[in-house]
């Protein structure tokens, strides 16, 4: 194949072999000599000086010039490039890493990173699942990417794909969608999401082993096993994940107690280091109760207290300091004493609560200002009874809200994943999740690298995994 360049009164011409080129000089139409790859690349790059391209697209070309092949699209500014790019599906960003070293050297990028998971921020539609048979006890997560893309073809606006990516390790005899993250065991829970970095954890009651990983990237990290606070000491079954905008940390926070109190404790470790702190006591977590709760370097939780001004805490991840979040002006102990199964989330950049209400319906609250107890305002509510077959505990596992406004949620009963629309008062299945039970969190893809941007040297250690994509493509109606 030839690969031709041309540029302003200059035509370059490679043969196969790439060890020669012909130049056609200015006003010299029927004059032609042959020139060396050398000499072709000086007179290449000196072009490029003279048109004042960013030197970073010169360096990038050069490596292309010297393979005899140049693409139009690095004419373009480095930056633009970025933003293309991170536009871009993510199984084409994963064809576009194996076209050529420019486009591996741009996606590795940390700037890359940072310019593609801004975008990701607000237009992600992807979720974690794990699904969890009876037959098997390994740890099977992978990535659904959902797509509310309406289809040209059809008049119905409620049709929809998804592109599921599998995480599997790196070796080729592992079968699909198995993976350990640094585990002893195949017995691993999903916890959260935050920036495309997963965080797992091996339940234990005294000692539970937590991971960090990025599918992406292929990237893991199996976080130092903290030193129990007394002998009786045991793990309360909940933890968080986030990231903090001012120190550009990620922490991990978990909560444990004593078999002779009720107080809480909580622990915390900065990715990048080896221990974890202890820093106080801590309101004691409920079990369940939060899905999608990272919003603003805040992490948020439900508690299992019984005062109202005591239901939801936020912690800040810079100041490491628990505060409560007030609550509606409309609860009441007479109107909470009929409220079952709170859970906190974010919707639209906002806070906010869905709660059960009678058993008969759900509701959603938002907080349009933080911490402005006169800024919730009623969202939507779903009248369970108006559904058939539709039970209240259906809705007790939320996943997180759609960019269309949608609520995704978790039946449990059918092991399956659905949808609900506010607007149009529907609910519509986006897919089964076959026998057995699911875990389901809501994720972000992104390329951010635990090793450019965590490992700070001092010996951590890292496993590789690979995600292979893409897998499966399917239409669901």
């Amino acid at each position: 194949m030839k690969a031709i360049l041309e540029y302003e009164k200059i035509n370059v011409k490679l043969d196969d072999t790439n060890e020669e080129a012909k130049i056609d000089l200015p006003n010299s139409a029927s004059r032609h000599r042959y020139i060396s790859a050398e000499e072709h690349i000086s007179h290449f790059m000196k072009y490029k000086q003279q048109t004042k391209k960013a030197k970073k697209i010169i360096d990038y070309e050069k490596g292309n010039a010297v393979n005899g092949l140049q693409f139009p699209i690095f004419e373009l500014p480095t930056n633009l490039l970025y933003e293309i790019i991170s536009r871009l599906p993510l199984n084409t960003i994963f064809s576009c890493r194996c076209v050529c070293t420019t486009f591996l050297k741009l996606i590795e990028d940390p700037y890359f990173a940072k310019t593609h998971l801004n975008g990701a921020l607000s237009t992600s539609t992807t979720i974690i699942v794990n699904e969890i048979h009876p037959s098997s006890p390994l740890f099977r997560p992978y990535m659904l990417e959902l797509d509310f893309t309406p289809k040209k073809s059809s008049l119905s606006s409620d049709h929809h794909s998804y592109h599921q990516h599998v995480i599997s390790r790196q070796s080729g005899e592992v079968a699909l969608r198995d993976v350990k993250c640094c585990f002893v065991t195949g017995d691993a829970t999903l916890i959260s999401s935050c920036h495309g970095l997963v965080c797992l954890y091996s339940p234990s009651l005294k000692n539970p082993t937590y991971c960090i990983c990025n599918p992406v990237s292929g990237e893991c990290m199996t976080l130092a096993h903290p030193a129990p606070f007394t002998s009786d000491s045991i793990y309360l079954n909940h933890s968080g994940f986030g990231f903090c905008p001012k120190t550009k940390q990620y922490k991990v926070i978990r909560f444990m107690s004593s078999e002779s109190t009720s107080r809480a404790v909580a622990l915390v470790h900065t990715l990048g280091t080896r221990s974890w702190r202890n820093i106080g006591e801590a309101p004691r977590p409920r079990s369940q109760g939060s899905f999608d709760c990272f919003l603003d370097g805040k992490l948020h939780l439900i508690t299992a207290s019984h005062r109202i001004s005591e239901i939801v805490y936020s912690f800040d991840l810079e100041t490491e300091k628990f505060e409560t979040v007030p609550m509606p002006a409309h609860f009441s102990p007479e109107y909470h004493s009929k409220v079952s199964w709170i859970n906190v989330g974010v919707i639209g950049g906002c806070l906010c609560l869905c709660y059960t209400f009678k058993d008969a319906y759900f509701e959603v609250f938002a907080m349009e200002e933080y911490g402005n107890r006169e800024s919730w305002i009623k969202k939507f509510s779903i009248d369970v009874k108006f559904y058939c077959a539709l039970r209240v505990e259906d809705l007790q596992e939320p996943i997180k809200f759609l960019n269309n406004g949608e609520l995704l949620f978790l039946l449990s009963r059918f092991n399956s994943l659905v949808s609900y629309n506010p607007q149009k008062r529907t609910f519509r299945d986006i897919k089964s999740l076959g026998n057995g039970r699911a875990e389901v969190i809501a994720h972000v893809s992104s390329f951010v690298s635990l090793k450019s941007h965590i490992f700070k040297g001092g010996g951590i250690k890292y496993e590789k995994i690979k995600l292979k994509s893409p897998m499966l493509l399917q239409n669901v109606s």
